[in-house]
């Protein structure tokens, strides 16, 4: 399990630095056409959503993986242990909820919009909406990796996920 989630996690890396890569020269390319050479680019802004709805989504499941995810450590800190591992598991269940319902919602949009396609790309619709059940499904994944985590103590009496608090 832990090398399908090193993997995959190496792979959304992957993804977000090329969608990173690609906002910021589609961002130049548009300010120096625009500004400079007076001719603007009527797809850049389309590319440069596309590449920011990706990188969103891809990297709120990288954050869910790390457990880097936005949490109320200023309260649960001050609990004794069993409380503070009461409500880790408590955020991974909401999380698998959560992801579940983008999931669903996720699924119903992009077949909803699957015959439509990108306004100034050439490029189906679905192409940007996918991104959310796609990451809804990695997202359950490392969450339920991240709740069997706090049940399945390895030898040393830790975590087996490395990644659990």
């Amino acid at each position: 399990m832990k090398k399908i989630s090193d993997y995959l996690c190496k792979g959304i890396e992957v993804l977000l630095l090329i969608s990173i890569s690609l906002m910021v020269v589609f961002t130049f390319m548009q300010v120096v056409f625009r500004f400079i050479l007076m001719i603007p680019i009527s797809w850049s802004e389309e590319a440069i959503r596309l590449c920011f709805i990706w990188m969103i989504f891809m990297g709120s499941a990288i954050a869910i993986r790390e457990g880097t995810h936005l949490v109320l450590d200023m309260l649960t800190s001050q609990l004794p242990a069993k409380a503070q591992r009461f409500f880790r598991i408590l955020v991974h269940v909401i999380i698998i909820i959560c992801s579940g319902i983008l999931l669903y919602g996720g699924t119903d949009f992009c077949i909803r919009t699957w015959s439509n396609s990108l306004i100034a790309l050439p490029f189906p619709a679905w192409s940007m909406y996918i991104s959310a059940p796609i990451a809804a499904v990695i997202m359950l994944y490392f969450a339920a990796l991240n709740l069997a985590g706090e049940f399945k103590p390895d030898r040393k009496g830790e975590n087996w996920c490395q990644h659990c608090r």
